[in-house]
């Protein structure tokens, strides 16, 4: 059984019988500027690409940007309240503790 969904005028084939949804929260690092950015998505992979092509007005300036960070949800309301979460602590030492520690598994 193949199951086609219509997200955003992207149409997706899932085969079995459930398809399941990710979304991630995502952290980017642009050595250029010594920044990070964190946000969230369905599509890290397309996400990213977005961002290196000058897509998203606030990461246009320093590029290359790279991934060095993703936690995975179920749901979109999960990953964007974890992104929040993230954002609210307004804190570099935080988002590296986050990275430093994906790095230690």
């Amino acid at each position: 059984m193949v199951v086609t969904v219509q997200l955003r005028s992207r149409v997706q084939n899932y085969s079995g019988f459930a398809a399941f949804f990710m979304f991630f929260i995502y952290i980017l690092y642009s050595e250029e500027s010594d920044r990070y950015y964190v946000g969230s998505t369905e599509n890290v992979e397309s996400r990213l690409n977005r961002h290196n092509s000058k897509m998203v007005t606030s990461t246009k300036k320093p590029v290359p940007w790279k991934v060095v960070h993703t936690e995975q949800f179920l749901t979109r309301a999960e990953a964007v309240n974890r992104e929040l979460a993230i954002k609210k602590m307004k804190s570099r030492k935080y988002i590296e503790r986050l990275i430093n520690a994906r790095k230690d598994l």
